[in-house]
């Protein structure tokens, strides 16, 4: 079984590590378990409108992997804690990534990968390649349904995507740009076409 850790790359594709995931998964005949954690250590820096599309994309995410007959673990914690615990419940032949390169990420990942040797779970962590980079061995599969786990079946606690307002306290004066990916190739058409958007900056 396959652990895949969402942090910044809120979609399904492109994604270089979820690829791998599933490409284990095909080869291994198992199955990938999707998580993400809600960390008060992004939370807490990022701005209310960060947060607001992270939580636009995580809807939209959860409804791709119920719609391919799976659902993504989300929990509240440390990850360092919760991403090891699931490993070790479920079992994992390995827990995978995408690579991030901000100070903090690297820390974090620093820690969650010492959790995970001293319990001998292995880990890769992912390039993170630029869409220009992107071929077939970073695409998903065409049946994703066949290697998607469902959480419920595991037994596995989690929860659903929180509102804004049980994060933070803080308000803001604009709405945030509506998250998932069509909502991101009709701004990029309109951008081509020359309009503008202010930018929305990310989290995780």
């Amino acid at each position: 079984m396959q652990l895949y850790w969402h942090r910044r790359t809120l979609q399904p594709s492109p994604n270089p590590a979820l690829s791998t995931a599933f490409t284990a998964a095909k080869q291994n005949n198992s199955c990938v378990v999707p998580v993400f954690v809600l960390d008060d250590a992004i939370l807490s820096r990022a701005n209310g409108l960060g947060v607001a599309f992270m939580l636009g994309s995580l809807h939209e995410l959860r409804d791709w992997y119920r719609g391919h007959g799976g659902d993504i673990v989300i929990q509240h914690g440390d990850p360092t804690d919760v991403v090891g615990r699931l490993a070790r419940t479920i079992g994992v032949e390995q827990v995978v990534w995408n690579k991030d390169h901000s100070q903090l990420a690297r820390a974090r990942d620093r820690a969650v990968q010492r959790a995970l040797t001293r319990t001998g779970v292995a880990y890769t962590s992912v390039p993170n390649e630029q869409p220009s980079k992107m071929n077939s061995s970073t695409t998903l599969p065409s049946n994703p349904d066949a290697y998607l786990a469902n959480p419920h079946t595991l037994e596995i606690k989690t929860q659903a995507v929180p509102r804004l307002s049980d994060l933070r306290e803080d308000e803001y004066d604009s709405a945030p740009l509506t998250a998932g990916t069509e909502s991101a190739r009709k701004r990029l058409r309109a951008l081509s076409n020359g309009t503008t958007y202010r930018r929305c900056d990310d989290t995780g």
